[in-house]
């Protein structure tokens, strides 16, 4: 399960469609933006699976501050490697007689730390009379196409510099073009909402050394170099989905589903396949008599793309005594 911050109170309410009045909300995730007659507090009123509820009364006065996140700040890239032969080592074709191998470093694969759980792949080609760059390149991706194949998931993908992708029952006949180098992406990972997070894939990709002669010695000489670069983005709907669970879970049935069967059945509102914005506003409440502490608290609407502008339209005029401003990625 994926675990987020209970350092403060989280409100976390996901806002699908803003509503004028109450009688509008008949749809779940429908919202309304209310304040109390005396504009001094404001309060949103939700459409939720378990019927109509309403959140804290927040006074005006005691908003610290309030940000709008886009989806795409929240999403991440996949890793892409770009294997090449170094242009110094022989010109940059392979040296016939030696053993090229390419190491993958998977970090934490099976463990919580990259200590406990390095786990290591490799891709080895020996050189032959006549071998190319083009030829190397094919040869390393079926290599490692091959070592990868007893995986249960698949972790990476291989590609060629023309985009073909090289599986484990690639042929070597299927590979008929000029290649130039060798590419390794991440690949992203399983997901089960409650029960497995969706983690970032950790690797380097690591030449070894061969031999190279000058003159009557030999030089152990890395073969090639590794560039890397940010891959196709994450949607941020199962992350989405996964903070919605988590913040539930705290408000009703913090043990979620321990006891299984016997537990609180949730109806969750994020659809995991979807981008979604989020609106946040941490403000503090501090009540009268002996109860003057300060008790800070935040609130999340989490809200698809496109529907943040209507939401800060409604809730900036209400919060314009606090200071704060509501904008789009920024702190007010």
């Amino acid at each position: 399960m994926n675990i987020f911050s209970t350092n403060q109170v989280n409100q976390v309410y996901v806002a699908n469609a803003l509503k004028e009045n109450v009688a509008a909300l008949t749809d779940l995730g429908d919202i309304v933006v209310k304040a109390t007659p005396d504009k001094s507090a404001i309060y949103f009123q939700h459409k939720g699976a378990g019927g109509i509820v309403r959140s804290d009364l927040i006074e005006v006065k005691n908003i610290l501050w309030g940000k709008t996140t886009k989806a795409k700040d929240m999403a991440r890239k996949l890793k892409v490697a770009t294997v090449t032969l170094d242009n110094t080592v022989n010109g940059g074709n392979p040296i016939v007689g030696q053993d090229y191998i390419l190491r993958i470093a998977f970090d934490g694969y099976v463990g919580i730390s990259p200590e406990d759980s390095q786990y290591w792949k490799h891709g080895v080609v020996h050189i032959t009379n006549g071998m190319t760059a083009s030829d190397f390149y094919k040869q390393m991706a079926l290599s490692l196409a091959k070592n990868m194949s007893r995986e249960a998931v698949k972790l990476i993908k291989i590609t060629l510099s023309d985009g073909a992708e090289v599986l484990p029952n690639t042929k070597a006949s299927d590979l008929a073009g000029s290649y130039t180098n060798l590419v390794i992406t991440e690949v992203e990972q399983d997901w089960i909402l409650g029960t497995k997070q969706q983690k970032a894939l950790t690797f380097n990709v690591v030449p070894t050394e061969i031999d190279v002669k000058e003159g009557d010695i030999y030089t152990p000489t890395k073969w090639g170099n590794v560039s890397t670069s940010a891959g196709d983005p994450i949607k941020n709907g199962k992350l989405m989905a996964d903070y919605e669970y988590f913040y539930m879970g705290e408000r009703g049935d913090q043990y979620r589903m321990v006891g299984f069967p016997d537990y609180v059945p949730t109806k969750y509102l994020v659809d995991p396949s979807k981008e979604y914005d989020t609106i946040a506003l941490h403000y503090s409440y501090i009540g009268s008599n002996e109860s003057v502490q300060k008790s800070e608290k935040d609130i999340t609407l989490i809200v698809p793309t496109g529907g943040v502008a209507a939401l800060i339209a409604k809730i900036n005029p209400l919060i314009a005594a606090s200071g704060v401003t509501l904008a789009d990625g920024t702190a007010g």
